[in-house]
């Protein structure tokens, strides 16, 4: 692998140089003169339908054409394709307490706790894990970066992805999809879609079987691990009574019974710094392992996840009269019930150090619903505002158990938000180019635990958030424009029951945010080329800290300080040939502590403000990067297109995407290494059906999408006199520093078809 990467530097070198000029989305349509030109995308960013091109924001769009050309699977895989938007799947599509797989925007990463960006579906929020949402269900995917509380609301503090699901046409529409490749890889995918009266009702229904194999062998017992299985159905029923009343009824169900993630934990004998002090660490590029070691016996058959969403919404949107004003009113309702069995050691939890205590089931049960109804006036007036209200509620309960006993390990209680919300926007157009828009949310935030004894916890953080944009339309092909908002991020409370009194809460963060951007089109539509710079101010940031109780490790969340993020990113498509395409995307975010130290376990013992990653004076991480964030990352792509015999055509692709290191923890020391991957694809289309040959990570790159700082529960250093080997640092401590990993998705080979009718 080392050599492929020296062969790939030049290549590399012209990517970036490429990618200046040249992202997500290359399609054909043909104009008045019949020559190709790329296609209009249509997004609803700021609540309204608009041109991509003529939002002042910076947003990655992937419509479902793209989608299905790049070979996407979840949309954790869209991530390789959006500059400065990183979305890793670790090890598989955990959740709950598992839930490690949280979207970074910008370099505004944590590591436990809620995510700083937030997954909405047709606007509605998404708490539970997105990963096997049904990717054929998608009509469209926005990622919209920077701060969006003024529109989206709350936990939209770098960002919102918003998931647009598709509906029926006048035209019935009925597709048959599917897929097989190595390692007993199979989905399935059946659509329907068209009019049940014509202009009147349309209906919308997708169902999904999927099913992997997985591809690393558990030590233990030769068994394979990672195996994922879905079944999901998705509806929509759209009626439009007359012209200016339309409602949007959706609907879905998804059950997820997955196996064992393929994660492993690099034990504390692989550590080599701090090695005379309590904990250690690790220092370098993390172990790319090829095998795991998981207790899967003594799970007693409740290995993995069991999963179970379901998400139903109202929309209505009535135009009200021939007055031109708007009335919105989407409302939705999700509840999830997740049970993860998991060893907890990742290292095969032996019996003789603690008795094989860390097999456990962590269940959990959560209902969210929100309301939002919203008053646009008349678009096609110079001077335009709307206004709205807001309320979201959510409650979530979680505990942890023996695995075949109802055995409490521990009761962590109800988990409850409620957010209300008034929000509004006034713009207007200053002559032919300047257009000013200011937006403005306050809010009401509060967030309880009901813990299993003791009194109710509660706590309510009030904030306005403001976001000003100016567009100036230099000429009718380029705009430029500046935004300034200002994102936060509520509070918390840390549900474990066994944490002391100071480490049961977090403060909120606030970060603000300064844009300046540019989109250029090409006068002969061929050409389209978007940009931004910007700077963050981020202070009282949420990160992990650990603690040790009873000689066991809990992580929480605390503040550890301030942050300053400053980057660009940059993405473009062009036609090469009314042929051959070509996209590609940079982003870079230089993501620095400017002030910040670890936040220390045990700090109101021992005294220390500032620590290293072991507990000892001198642990400010100033001018560190943020965790779980890369500093580059890059695509590029292009599709070629010839026709053949008939109405046939051969379509090859090829999609190539890097991104740089990201680091375990903020001392920046232990570290995934960086990552490449190549996609190829060949196939023949005709109006009515597709074949695709395709090879996913060609380059077979098995390096680790991200790595956590953990604990080696499985070696503990239990002293001397009962097991001299395992006492390497004596009289410090019986647990200490591991890493968890999740093993790469290596090489696939696989093949793919849909057929229409």
């Amino acid at each position: 692998m080392y050599s492929t990467r020296l062969l790939l530097t030049p290549a590399m070198v012209l990517i970036v140089i490429l990618a200046i000029v040249l992202p997500p989305e290359a399609a054909r349509a043909q104009d008045k003169d019949d020559s190709a030109v790329l296609s209009e995308i249509i997004v609803t960013a700021r609540k309204r339908e608009e041109n991509l091109q003529n939002v002042p924001a910076s947003i990655s769009a992937f419509t479902a054409s793209t989608i299905a050309e790049y070979g996407v699977n979840d949309i954790s895989q869209l991530s390789d394709f959006a500059p400065n938007f990183s979305y890793e799947k670790f090890g598989g599509r955990m959740g709950a307490e598992g839930d490690v797989a949280r979207p970074v925007i910008r370099g505004q990463s944590n590591i436990i706790g809620e995510g700083n960006a937030a997954f909405f579906v047709d606007g509605i929020p998404y708490s539970e894990s997105i990963l096997s949402f049904p990717i054929q269900a998608i009509e469209r995917v926005e990622v919209v970066k920077g701060p969006q509380a003024a529109l989206f609301g709350r936990s939209t503090f770098s960002g919102a992805i918003n998931l647009v699901t598709k509906r029926g046409t006048n035209d019935f529409q009925n597709t048959v999809s599917l897929r097989a490749a190595q390692h007993n890889d199979y989905e399935v995918n059946l659509t329907s879609s068209g009019p049940l009266s014509d202009d009147k009702v349309f209906y919308f229904i997708h169902g999904r079987y999927y099913d992997y194999g997985g591809e690393y062998k558990n030590e233990l017992d030769g068994t394979d691990v990672g195996q994922e299985q879905s079944f999901g159905l998705n509806t929509a029923i759209e009626l439009i009574p007359d012209e200016n009343l339309r409602i949007n009824i959706a609907a879905g169900y998804n059950k997820d019974d997955d196996g064992l993630p393929a994660t492993r934990v690099q034990d504390r004998f692989a550590n080599n710094c701090f090695l005379d002090q309590a904990r250690q660490y690790y220092c370098g590029a993390v172990t790319e392992f090829e095998s795991v070691v998981l207790a899967k016996d003594r799970l007693l058959g409740e290995e993995g996840i069991r999963r179970d969403v379901s998400r139903v919404s109202l929309a209505v949107n009535w135009d009200i009269g021939a007055s031109g004003f708007h009335l919105t009113s989407n409302m939705g309702h999700n509840q999830s019930d997740y049970t993860f069995g998991i060893d907890q050691t990742n290292l095969g939890d032996p019996i003789n150090f603690a008795g094989g205590s860390f097999v456990r089931v962590e269940e959990s049960e959560r209902d969210e619903s929100s309301f939002e109804l919203r008053l646009d006036s008349p678009q096609n007036e110079n001077f335009r505002y709307l206004i709205g209200t807001y309320y979201y509620e959510r409650d979530r309960e979680r505990f942890r158990r023996r695995p075949g006993t109802n055995v409490l390990i521990a009761d962590f209680g109800k988990e409850t938000v409620e957010n209300f919300a008034v929000f509004g926007a006034i713009e207007f157009e200053m002559g032919d180019a300047w257009t000013a828009r200011a937006e403005m949310r306050r809010q009401s935030d509060k967030i309880g635990l009901i813990p299993a004894s003791g009194p109710q916890l509660e706590a309510t953080f009030d904030s306005n958030l403001p976001r000003v944009t100016l567009d100036y339309q230099m000429t009718e092909n380029m705009m430029l424009y500046g935004v300034v908002a200002l994102g936060n991020k509520p509070g918390v409370f840390n549900a474990n029951p066994a944490l002391p009194e100071f480490a049961r809460f977090a403060d909120e963060e606030e970060a603000w945010n300064y844009e300046i951007g540019a989109k250029w089109n090409s006068t002969d539509g061929r050409m389209q080329l978007n940009g931004a710079v910007f700077y963050i101010d981020w202070t009282n940031q949420q990160l992990s800290d650990s603690i040790s109780v009873a000689g066991t490790p809990i992580s929480f969340v605390s503040n550890a300080g301030e942050t300053e993020v400053w980057g660009a990113e940059v993405d473009g498509r062009m036609l090469l040939a009314d042929n051959w395409d070509l996209y590609g995307s940079y982003g870079y975010n230089n993501a620095e502590f400017a002030s910040n130290c670890d936040p220390v376990q045990g700090r109101e013992l021992t005294g220390i403000d500032c620590v290293s990653p072991n507990g000892v004076d001198g642990g400010d991480v100033s001018g560190n990067q943020t965790p779980n964030s890369p500093a580059n990352q890059f695509s590029l792509g292009t599709s070629y297109t010839h026709a053949l015999s008939g109405n046939m055509d051969l379509v090859l692709r090829a999609d190539y995407s890097y991104r740089s290191k990201v680091y375990a923890q903020v001392h920046n020391l232990a570290y995934a290494d960086e990552r490449q991957l190549l996609n190829l694809r060949a196939g023949f289309d005709t109006e009515k059906w597709r074949i695709n040959l395709y090879v996913d990570n060609a380059l077979d790159d098995l390096t680790p999408s991200t790595v956590t700082r953990f604990a080696d529960l499985a070696n503990l250093n239990i002293g001397p006199n009962v097991n001299p080997d395992q006492d390497n640092v004596p009289g410090t401590t019986s647990v200490e520093r591991g890493f968890l990993v999740p093993l790469a998705t290596g090489r696939r080979v696989g093949i793919s078809a849909t057929f229409e009718f």
